[in-house]
């Protein structure tokens, strides 16, 4: 280092030190308002006109134990946990604004950052992730306990409805008819869409809908039922789900779902006497004196044109104000198959595409627009195996669906947003299609444009897991991951590559599996890309995963290096996605502890797209960090290297045992 860089480094030490001790501008504190009582944040930040607040806060702590909602973070931990009392683990990630909440994958405005040693969150983000909604007022903002989630599951001999709360749940019957219940959470509100058509079961609309004040609401639920149904309420054992069994004509209520415990104790209810003429309407009838919001069933309209080649956005970078926001999806059952709704409020251009046999991948982008936590991707019944959504970049969400085969699907816009009807009957159609569209009301905020055609649709788009129980067509068969390489180097340092490292501990863990037994596939076994030279990293990570899945691998493990931007943070994690790959991590977590030395940063649940997008159990291992100067000396030393690829082989022994005998041929 010469003099003049000495010089200059001094001064700018000096100018971060002084920058340090600037003492820091107290932010005025509003009042808050929960359960009746009022209270105000001391731990506060203030960015781009955005609060945060620190999790160490006492109001915020009385706030995380009137939800039953429990934190986990310690001084040095990248991510901070909330494990909420639906449960749901909502994860935030120092320095990022996207953050996890369940399956969904949510922006905040600000990312999370660490001062004085505390965390900060956006308190936008983690309110809503609670299931709080925000309610300004002129001297207090009020936190109001939502009706998060209504779920509509066909059960064979009868229809279940089961209501999610942020807070315990007591529903009180407020009239009965033959062709009607209307039962009310007081305290509660809701932002769900107000009308689902079902016709199955017994059970012909769900209806919901809120009154009252910000401070004193009040939500109603109504069962429209067929005139020959009968309804039992059943609880959750956390008093947070509440459900309703609709049995039809009769079916016995024991035989439509046995009762996890007994339903809540109601507050004084109002006489309740059965109409001597059935109503068969479906507007919404609260108590005498209550004013409701308008409802308006689902409104079609007719089915835009398919595209020729899928579409591009024009982005242009829109306020937040303007976004549209994804509020609910759910899922109807229909004489033809099933039915999700996407709920809009605002209006979102779309793309949308159908891969052909045998991908059956179906997604759908809405531009302009934002994943609300309310939207909870919904339980699903066939054809449809399961439903994925997240922010994909500031103003684009993308839903995912995973069929059972080939179904015809057709997507139709509507002022309430989106409906994405898949045929039950499946179809002989060979071709990949597309569409465009603009749903809900008003301007867009994003426009589309047609883009180059595209033959059949590009298959390293999108994936996602399609069945929970995965059976491997090969149990024999590990794959191994050594990440990055060709054009991606990976994390450096003094002229070591991640991509060498990795590709050097997966050589020697397939060298050790192979002896013990099991065939191995490794995604590379060259300084290489695996799809192309500097292709997208969903194009590079998907052909990854695709080698996995159409070999029908007992398991994937993919092998990193860590890296930060400063020396500080050091030890070993392996990363999950899904909870099939829990096992599997915790397995080879615990022998990585117990064998190489490192610091155990245990095992973290990531949306990473490799395990991800595995459809079998995967995982995903930082063996260490290149940045730290400890880990580095590990990282470069051979000896080291091999017994990571011990303990990772040890680990998938106790997870899967030994290999399976190979199959004879036979004689």
């Amino acid at each position: 280092m010469n003099r003049s860089i000495a010089r200059i480094s001094s001064a700018l030490f000096a100018l971060c030190f002084a920058l340090l001790c600037v003492p820091r501008i107290a932010v005025a504190a509003p009042l808050w308002q929960f359960a009746g009582r009022t209270f105000a944040f001391t731990h506060v930040e203030q960015r781009d006109s955005t609060l945060l607040v620190g999790i160490d806060d006492p109001a915020l702590r009385r706030l995380f134990h009137s939800l039953g909602a429990i934190v986990t973070w310690k001084p040095g931990a990248r991510y901070v946990l909330v494990a909420t009392g639906e449960p749901t683990i909502v994860s935030f990630a120092i320095g990022h604004r996207t953050y996890d909440i369940g399956p969904l994958a949510v922006r905040s405005k600000v990312a999370p950052f660490v001062r004085g040693g505390e965390a900060f969150l956006e308190f936008g983000a983690l309110a809503r992730s609670l299931g709080l909604r925000k309610i300004a007022g002129r001297a207090v903002t009020i936190l109001q306990p939502q009706i998060t989630s209504l779920d509509v599951r066909d059960e064979g001999n009868g229809m279940r409805v089961i209501a999610r709360g942020a807070i315990p749940l007591q529903a009180r019957l407020a009239r009965a008819s033959a062709r009607q219940m209307t039962y009310a959470f007081v305290g509660l509100g809701t932002r769900l869409l107000h009308v689902r058509s079902v016709d199955a079961g017994g059970l012909v609309a769900v209806e919901i809908s809120q009154v009252g004040t910000a401070a004193n609401p009040t939500t109603y639920l109504t069962l429209d039922l067929d005139g020959s149904s009968h309804v039992a309420q059943v609880g959750s054992l956390d008093g947070r789900d509440i459900g309703f069994v609709i049995a039809p004509g009769a079916s016995t209520l024991a035989a439509a779902a046995p009762v996890a415990r007994a339903a809540p104790a109601t507050r004084a209810a109002p006489a309740v006497t059965p109409s001597p003429t059935p109503q068969v309407a479906v507007a919404l009838r609260p108590p005498p004196n209550a004013e409701l919001p308008t409802v308006s069933p689902w409104n079609r309209v007719a089915n835009e044109p398919l595209a020729t080649s899928p579409p591009v956005a024009e982005v242009t970078p829109a306020p937040l104000s303007s976004l549209a926001q994804i509020d609910a999806i759910q899922a109807q059952l229909t004489p033809n198959g099933v039915t999700l709704h996407v709920a809009l409020t605002g209006a979102a251009s779309f793309d949308w595409h159908h891969l052909r046999a045998p991908d059956n991948r179906f997604w759908i982008d809405l531009h302009g627009a934002t994943l609300e936590p309310s939207a909870i991707p919904p339980s699903t019944s066939a054809p449809i195996e399961n439903v994925r959504a997240r922010q994909i970049d500031p103003q684009t969400v993308r839903i995912a669906l995973s069929i059972d085969g080939a179904h015809d699907i057709s997507v139709t816009p509507a002022a309430t947003g989106v409906d994405i009807a898949v045929n039950g009957t499946p179809s002989l159609a060979d071709a990949s299609t597309a569409g465009t569209g603009v749903a809900g009301t008003g301007t867009p905020s994003v426009t589309l444009a047609a883009a180059a055609p595209v033959a059949g649709g590009d298959p390293n788009l999108w994936s996602v897991n399609p069945v929970a129980a995965y059976v491997p067509t090969n149990p024999r068969l590990i794959v191994i991951d050594p990440g990055h390489g060709g054009s991606d180097r990976g994390a450096v340092r003094h002229g070591v590559a991640e991509a060498v490292l990795t590709l050097d501990m997966a050589k020697r863990l397939r060298a050790i599996l192979e002896a013990r037994g099991w065939q191995v596939i490794m995604t590379r076994t060259k300084d290489v890309d695996v799809y192309a030279p500097f292709d997208t990293a969903e194009q590079e990570l998907q052909a990854r995963d695709n080698i996995a899945n159409r070999a029908g691998a007992r398991l994937l493990v993919s092998i990193h290096a860590n890296a930060y931007i400063n020396a500080g943070p050091n030890g070993t994690t392996t990363y999950y996605a899904k909870p099939i790959d829990l096992p599997l991590a915790r397995d080879i977590q615990n022998e990585l502890a117990a064998q190489v030395g490192t610091k155990n940063d245990g095992i973290v649940k990531s949306h990473l797209y490799i395990p991800l997008h595995a459809f079998m159990p995967a995982c995903l291992v930082e063996t260490a960090f290149l940045s730290n100067p400890d880990d580095f000396a590990l990282l470069t030393d051979p000896a080291w290297r091999q017994k990571v690829a011990v303990a990772i082989a040890d680990g998938i022994a106790d997870y899967a045992g030994a290999p399976p005998p190979a199959i004879q041929p036979q004689q």
